[in-house]
């Protein structure tokens, strides 16, 4: 066994590996693991992205940050049931013998209800004099370790007695009213909102890793809290970890005029505000010869001393008036001397400290820091920003740096190009990590929230963490959790590679919506939102994810669609196939129209190796529920549609273009028999028929038999057939508000989702 007190190691002796939430918010239980360099946290909106950042950030303050809304709703109804039990009380508990096991019941409800942060770190033996206020074994020789913090109103039974009886005192007056909600406190949640102090301090405690996410197996929940467990210094946290945030600039670019707040300090984003502030931190040194920058020193004496002999000089005339009035006095002979004492902080505290120049040639031009746009400035204060927390960190007012550096940031795209997007996270990682090599046994750990796929997709799997809404029935309190992307695809590498290659090049939003609709080629990516648009009002105003990937290849995405567990919508093609075997024996497999489908089958591979299935072709034509929906039984559900014959019974498509030219035949053939002719008076010319639109037409004209005209359609389709361009056509068409229906397969697929996406089955959204 290596000593625990043995020299620090070159790499990292200490990172954070996991976090685990509980009752904060809409995060019910929630464990999120923490990658040694970068973690994005990506999810829709109002999932818990910005609520984990959060929760670390108050957990960790040096103040109480906490507020009654801070606690899970799933936990109002206890809390709110000891309050009821306080507005009982006729005399100061405190003051009164009572039932201890009561009080002791009461506070083990309070603190069983209240939000907690257990951070478990992978500390190496050479850590032993971090970590050993936090171990739990006398034998410790490197390994996990846990730190729970937890909010507590009260810790004692003494502690509990004074918060009911400040609550009873509240209360009391306005229990009878009739018209509660005019009356303060409500409950004990109202009573919160007012006294946010009462919801007391964050108490630190030790956890035992046998029963925590980084045993071996990893416990599946956060581990009990004895009653006696004794709390823990919270000053020893701090010498192991150190927490800073960005917040999301949410401003927008503005005049000079309005770049200062009515308190004078700058507005959040510009970087001279962030220059200031470190400058206030770090430049800030007096002329006595302290500090680490002698040539910086010296330069400051001199101007002090020059300017102090010119403000004599400017100044010394209006002295001289002074004096006619008798001051100073004979008695007080000491003469008025001026000295300045020069901050360099102060000097960068002006609108124009911080200029630009546009070119080189132009030496003499400067720009104000607010003429430059806004990505570059808010490029600058966010690098500014990072550089200065590690600088910070490095130069503690006492005692070492901390061990853990976690710097959180918060959706940092705002106003950045999508170039720089892409390399944020590794460049924002090498500017919060020490570069010295005496700092090397120092982990900086960098998370972040983003809603940007440049910034989600520069990534691998490895570190993103999708954060999840869990779909909830009515009634029920809306939580969430987090769903660590890189066991998505467990060992299947290749369709791991084939993902991160997807979504690094057609960069989808599949990870920040709320829905995804697959689709087979460009027609329906075209035409599918332009119906959901004019037939699905409530749908089209969710935020719906669309990929472009071919139906018969949505069974690539698999693993990743059943982690997120969002609706999902498949719309693919029947693909038909004739099999035959060849001169050889050799199995033959042929596309074809579906004339006999019994003697036919189904060529996709998404319908036939995820759902329903089923290979032989007439047993798709018509499909049950059961057939049509798919779910991994943890809330994830698919629905699956593919062409179905138009009518019941009718001849049967194999594409999208065929299945809308059979669901519409009435409107093609009115498109046949119009053309040629002269508008009348006042009305607005019809578009020309031309192109493979005129080429539909003519097929639809030429074949009134709608069972051969399938058969030709889909010979004409699988010719040198525009299907792009017949796509826009009738998108123009539609658009001008032609009668045009969606076909069947389509429009019942997307029901489905509407009704999935309902308030009903999500919550609050």
């Amino acid at each position: 066994m290596s000593e625990p007190w043995a020299k620090p190691h070159l790499a990292p002796i200490v990172s954070l590996s996991c976090i685990e939430l509980s009752r904060f918010r809409r995060l019910a239980q929630t464990r999120v693991q923490i990658d040694k360099k970068a973690t994005v946290l990506v999810g829709a909106n109002n999932s818990g992205k910005t609520s984990i950042l959060i929760a670390i950030r108050n957990f960790l303050a040096a103040s109480q940050v906490f507020g009654a809304f801070d606690i899970s709703l799933d936990q109002w109804p206890a809390l709110r049931a000891l309050g009821s039990e306080w507005e009982k009380l006729t005399e100061d508990p405190a003051s009164a013998a009572g039932d201890v096991e009561k009080w002791k019941e009461q506070l083990a409800t309070l603190l069983g209800s209240m939000p907690t942060l257990d951070l478990w770190f992978d500390a190496q033996p050479g850590s032993y004099n971090l970590v050993a206020p936090f171990i739990t074994s006398l034998n410790w020789d490197g390994g996990a370790v846990g730190v729970r913090l937890r909010l507590e109103p009260a810790s004692s039974v003494e502690d509990l007695q004074r918060l009911a009886w400040r609550y009873r005192e509240a209360r009391h007056p306005v229990k009878d009213f009739k018209k509660q909600a005019h009356a303060w406190p409500v409950d004990l949640i109202d009573y919160w909102l007012r006294h946010p102090a009462d919801l007391g301090c964050i108490l630190v405690y030790r956890l035992d890793p046998a029963l925590g996410p980084l045993a071996n197996p990893p416990a599946g929940a956060p581990q009990g809290l004895s009653p006696k467990a004794a709390a823990v210094d919270r000053t020893k946290l701090s010498k192991l970890l150190r927490v800073d945030f960005v917040a999301a600039q949410r401003g927008f670019g503005t005049e000079e005029a309005e770049s200062r707040s009515s308190s004078g300090t700058h507005r959040v984003g510009l970087f001279s505000n962030q220059l200031l502030k470190y400058a206030r931190q770090h430049l800030n040194i007096a002329t006595t010869g302290h500090g680490h920058q002698p040539e910086l020193i010296a330069a400051i004496a001199q101007a002090q001393e020059d300017l102090d002999a010119r403000i004599k000089v400017a100044l010394t005339p209006s002295i001289e008036h002074v004096k006619k009035l008798g001051y100073p006095t004979l008695h007080d002979p000491q003469e008025i001397h001026f000295r300045t004492r020069i901050q360099t902080g102060d000097l960068l505290d002006h609108s124009t400290a911080v200029q630009y120049r546009l070119d080189d040639a132009q030496a003499d031009i400067y720009l104000p820091e607010y003429s430059i746009g806004l990505g570059y400035q808010n490029l600058q204060s966010l690098s500014y920003q990072l550089v200065s927390f590690r600088d910070s960190r490095l130069k503690p007012s006492e005692g070492s740096p901390a061990a853990v550096h976690l710097v959180l940031v918060e959706e940092p795209e705002a106003h950045l190009h999508v170039q720089v997007q892409r390399i944020f996270p590794q460049r924002a990682s090498e500017l919060i990590s020490p570069t010295a090599p005496e700092h090397a046994h120092l982990s900086s750990q960098l998370v972040i929230s983003t809603h940007a796929s440049h910034l989600a997709h520069a990534e691998n799997f490895d570190r993103l963490r999708y954060v999840r809404r869990i779909p909830s029935p009515a009634g029920a309190m809306p939580c969430s959790d987090v769903i660590d992307l890189a066991t998505a695809f467990g060992t299947d590498k290749e369709t791991r590679t084939f993902a991160e290659r997807y979504f690094r090049v057609q960069h989808t939003d599949l990870l920040f919506a709320d829905a995804a609709i697959f689709v087979e080629g460009a027609a329906e990516r075209m035409l599918v939102p332009l119906f959901i648009e004019r037939d699905f009002q409530k749908l089209d105003k969710r935020y719906i994810s669309f990929l472009d990937l071919g139906g018969r290849h949505a069974h690539r995405l698999r693993p990743l669609v059943e982690r997120l567990g969002i609706p999902t919508v498949v719309i693919t093609d029947v693909d038909p196939v004739e099999v035959t075997k060849d001169a050889n024996g050799k199995t033959v497999r042929k596309a074809a129209a579906i004339v006999d489908p019994k003697g036919l089958e189904c060529g996709n591979d998404t319908l036939n190796g995820w759902h329903p299935k089923k290979k032989e072709l007439h047993l798709l034509a018509e499909p049950a529920e059961a057939d049509q929906t798919w779910s991994n039984g943890n809330g994830g559900r698919v629905r699956f549609a593919w062409q179905v014959p138009v009518p019941k019974n009718g001849p049967w498509p194999s594409s999208f273009e065929d299945s809308l030219i059979l669901t519409n035949l009435d409107w093609f053939k009115a498109i046949g028999q119009e053309t040629g002719k002269k508008p009348a008076a006042g009305e607005v010319a019809l578009p020309k028929v031309i192109g493979p639109l005129r080429v539909v037409v003519d097929t639809v004209l030429a074949e009134p038999d709608p069972a051969a005209l399938c058969k030709e359609l889909h010979a004409m389709l699988r010719e040198k057939f525009a299907k792009a361009e017949f796509a826009t056509t009738m998108f123009e068409r539609i658009s001008m508000g032609d009668k045009f229906a969606c076909p069947a397969y389509i429009a019942d697929a997307l029901a489905w989702l509407d009704k999935e996406l309902a308030p009903s089955k999500t919550g609050p959204v």
